[in-house]
């Protein structure tokens, strides 16, 4: 019987440290991806048939990166070129909530992003601020 509880109590410590662990975790990755700046809470839809994912949007130099929640690893899941995304749509869908409905350079591929209202108005005015190419451009580079 005292043997019983204390594997049980072992259990119990083994699971409650994965826990705390686990946490820690999270929120380590949570520090690294925002220690940079630019980052904001948001949820990512690829395509139309896809499902809403939250996650954390990061503003990079040229590129837009997007982490998953509820993920270890400090790779993003999903890499979007600024000077490639297109705004199609942007939609308030609730007081706090709105929707920007982008084109990514690939042929027929749209990602959508919920945000808050201040967290779209940063993204459109990092875009808008980007670098545009021009025709010319790396014509020059060539000899």
């Amino acid at each position: 019987m005292g043997g019983d509880l204390a594997l049980i109590a072992w259990i119990l410590l083994a699971l409650s440290l994965a826990v705390v662990l686990g946490t820690l975790v999270l929120a380590a990755r949570r520090m690294a991806i925002r220690r940079p700046g630019g980052a904001v809470e948001c949820a990512l839809r690829l395509g139309d048939d896809a499902r809403w994912q939250r996650g954390v949007m990061a503003y990079r130099t040229g590129r837009l990166l997007w982490f998953r929640s509820m993920r270890a690893g400090l790779r993003p899941d999903a890499v979007f070129d600024r000077q490639a995304l297109r705004v199609v749509e942007r939609c308030a869908v609730d007081r706090g909530v709105t929707v920007i409905r982008f084109e990514t350079g690939t042929p027929g591929e749209t990602v959508r992003l919920q945000l808050t209202p201040d967290a779209a108005t940063g993204l459109l005015a990092w875009l808008e601020a980007g670098p545009r190419r021009w025709l010319g451009e790396g014509a020059l580079d060539r000899p």
